[in-house]
């Protein structure tokens, strides 16, 4: 062979240009993470999906589940005195149906003069904030128009035809959606009922039909975890809470706000939702001030006390008793909020955070969700 001519390369026949080649690595890797991408959304969307379509039934099933691991250590204290579990839970869910039902009937009165008196609050309202409108810039030409029909005279108000507003009460309003609310109270009820006493079982019947000793061994770890840890989560949320209503309702009734154990019970409720029911409740609360007091300065007053309260539950208190274990993120927290509200509605923003916070304690517990723990947590 001459060294001085190069090689010639063998030319490719048509079989062998028809048979595939060994595949690139590198190809077949990022196929496989894009594949895997593209079955992880699929599968996301179709959860989304179905947590919207089947709606009626999740919410229950969720507040229920949520609400036995508030009241499972008082069920779980009946049981070291020797009360069976499935007494101590028709006693916890009784004393439960009892408060709210209290609860309820006790709210009925003042929400209702508070509807009733909502068309003069309202004209009282715009006179007092219309001079801090006046002080903060000049009025526009529809702002003015707007003071012009709020302050229509004798002569305009004779002419102008007049309509008659049916009155409703807030009774009407429950009876006319009884069938509703029963029928959720109805499924919660039993839903929580059988969560009490039955779900441990439960749980240990799921482990059995595992088979492999060590996977059972696992998921029933990972359950007594999440009950432990949720249930102590929640129940210490919920106490916060119900002291956070109750410090309100006195400071309120201190500063002789009218209905302060109405605004303590909405402060309590509200705060489960985080950022955004502080402000509601300050918004209600100032409105509230702002119609029985004469000047704007003792409504400020009732504002300010109030944001001490709970900037002192949300920055010093709660993070104390928790601690940083199960401290979140809090634009995780906050997108959370509203994924839920946009899914559930005011519901769904009422269980975010315990949902949040559930999967939170999942992930720390399963390797293959570990990054939506690390995500969510600070």
């Amino acid at each position: 062979m001459d060294k001085g001519k190069p090689a010639v390369e063998p030319q490719r026949t048509t079989a062998d240009m028809l048979i595939p080649g060994p595949p690139d690595p590198v190809t077949s890797l990022s196929t496989g993470r894009a594949l895997r991408a593209i079955q992880i959304t699929l599968l996301v969307l179709a959860v989304v999906y179905t947590l919207a379509l089947a709606r009626s039934f999740f919410i229950p099933l969720v507040l229920a589940f949520l609400i036995s691991l508030v009241l499972a250590p008082l069920v779980q204290w009946l049981a070291r005195w020797h009360v069976p579990r499935e007494l101590g839970a028709a006693v916890v869910v009784l004393l439960l149906l009892a408060t709210v039902g209290l609860a309820v009937a006790s709210a009925i009165d003042p929400i209702d003069k508070w509807r009733a008196s909502a068309p003069t609050m309202l004209k009282q309202l715009e006179r007092k904030v219309l001079p801090l409108k006046k002080t903060v810039a000049e009025v526009s030409k529809t702002a003015e128009q707007v003071d012009r029909l709020a302050s229509v005279d004798e002569r305009g108000a004779r002419s102008a035809p007049t309509t008659t507003v049916k009155s409703v009460h807030i009774r009407d309003i429950l009876y006319s959606n009884a069938l509703g609310l029963l029928s959720g109270v109805v499924i919660v009820t039993f839903l929580l009922y059988f969560f009490l006493s039955w779900g441990r079982v439960a749980l240990l019947r799921i482990g059995d039909l595992l088979g492999d000793s060590q996977r059972r061994r696992r998921f029933l770890t990972l359950t007594t975890t999440l009950e432990s840890e949720v249930s102590k989560y929640l129940f210490t949320i919920t106490l916060i809470n119900t002291l956070l209503g109750v410090a309100v309702a006195v400071a309120l009734y201190l500063l002789k706000v009218p209905n302060p154990v109405l605004w303590g019970a909405v402060a309590s409720l509200l705060n489960f939702i985080p950022y955004l029911g502080s402000v509601l409740t300050a918004v209600l609360i100032g409105g509230a001030a702002l119609l029985h007091f004469d000047g704007v300065s003792e409504a400020l007053v009732v504002v300010a006390v109030f944001a001490v309260l709970t900037v002192l539950e949300g920055q010093v208190i709660t993070p104390v008793v928790l601690g940083r274990r199960l401290a979140l993120n809090p634009l995780v927290v906050f997108l959370s909020v509203a994924f839920w509200f946009w899914l559930w509605g005011v519901m769904g923003a009422l269980m975010a955070v315990p949902i949040l916070i559930t999967l939170k304690i999942i992930g720390d517990h399963v390797p293959v969700l570990n990054p939506l723990s690390k995500l969510a947590g600070r």
